[in-house]
């Protein structure tokens, strides 16, 4: 009976070992190994590389094999086990003979002593000593400079100086001030009183798009579209107000009932409009002078209204109508782009300020600065 036990014993371990031999892979049968190098070190060492095919396994030729058994001899030496088998993954890019060259790849970022260097695709930023250069490749390598005194929107090479949200704050003047002769006594003339320097304050707020159609290595053209909100506030001396008949708009002296003299802290009058603009631009690379810009504006009147403070009190009085103002107005504006520096505007308006005889003959004249 003994002797039977060990008969099926053995026979179910040779069925064993069958099955194993059949389930070994076929990528450690003896006939893959025709795409497999196997290189021994005496006895019991043997490195095994293996490839798809011939030509996948030249490309073992691409790497440095010493740095990679140096590297691992490193390993072997930290290890504290003592084992025969460790099983871990390098990466063979760290082992390449020659590997690619940063200033090639389309994404980068370096940090070093001279700075901080960004490159995403054809765009490409530097950081160094506090200034900030922009560039594109696909701009013929053009560039721009952000330093700590520069203006806080600096647009690139390729667009217009001018293009996105723009703040000008700047000063109201008379470009022409011809008085209107009123009633029948010629000698009675009604003028616009001179204004206030400071007091007298234009604020326009808008936004410029624009088109590039000439391009060059140190010049470019473009045509600017813009639309603005701005306001005209003329604040008068000599006590003078501004004051509205039945037929025309002129200026007096305050009086009370009684026919006494009051004295004004403050007389002002404001006119608001709606303006479009286009701007031809001429933009400049690498010049002390960034940008000029020549062309035409309209606009159209939102309101008008009068403000009078006397002397003594803290009431403020106002009138709001047209005094016959013109409802359009339209001129010719200038702007002159100076690199790290505000630009400066002019405005002159073609049209009279007021109706044809309903108030003094008045072209207004603004200029200043662009905030942004």
């Amino acid at each position: 009976m003994k002797i039977n036990f060990i008969a099926v014993f053995v026979i179910l371990l040779s069925i064993t070992q069958v099955w194993a031999g059949n389930d070994v892979k076929p990528s450690l049968n003896r006939g893959s190994l025709n795409d497999s190098i196997i290189v021994r070190f005496g006895n019991k060492t043997r490195m095994v590389i293996y490839g798809e095919n011939k030509k996948e396994l030249e490309k073992i030729l691409k790497y440095d094999l010493n740095a990679l058994l140096k590297d691992l001899k490193i390993r072997l030496d930290s290890t504290q086990q003592d084992t025969t088998l460790i099983v871990e993954e390098f990466s063979g890019n760290d082992y390449l003979k020659n590997k690619p060259d940063l200033g090639d790849d389309k994404n980068y970022v370096r940090i070093g002593g001279r700075g901080l260097r960004i490159k995403n695709g054809n765009k490409s930023v530097n950081i160094d000593q506090g200034t900030v250069s922009v560039s594109d490749d696909n701009d013929n390598g053009s560039f721009e400079k952000i330093g700590r005194a520069a203006k806080m929107y600096v647009p690139s090479w390729g667009s217009s100086p001018r293009k996105g949200f723009n703040v000008s704050l700047g000063l109201n003047s008379y470009g022409s001030n011809t008085p209107m002769i009123t009633g029948s006594n010629p000698l009675t003339e009604n003028a616009m009183p001179d204004l206030k320097p400071w007091g007298s304050r234009y604020i326009s707020l808008g936004y410029v798009a624009s088109t590039t159609i000439a391009t060059g290595q140190k010049a470019r053209l473009h045509l600017d579209f813009g639309i603005d909100f701005s306001w005209y506030n003329l604040m008068f001396q000599d006590n003078m107000k501004i004051e509205k008949s039945q037929d025309m708009a002129y200026f007096k002296q305050p009086e009370d009932d009684q026919g006494n003299k009051i004295n004004l802290k403050k007389s002002k009058f404001t006119v608001p409009y709606v303006n479009l603009t286009f701007m031809p631009t001429l933009s400049f690379r690498k010049s002390f002078i960034s940008h000029v810009s020549a062309g035409v504006y309209g606009g159209y009147r939102l309101g008008s209204y009068s403000k009078i403070i006397e002397e003594g009190s803290k009431d403020k009085k106002f009138n709001r109508t047209n005094f016959f103002v013109n409802d359009v107005r339209y001129g010719l504006g200038f702007e002159l782009g100076i690199r790290r520096f505000p630009d400066l505007f002019v405005n002159y308006d073609l049209n009279n300020l007021y109706e044809t005889n309903h108030g003094p003959a008045v072209k207004m004249l603004s200029f200043g600065i662009k905030l942004f």
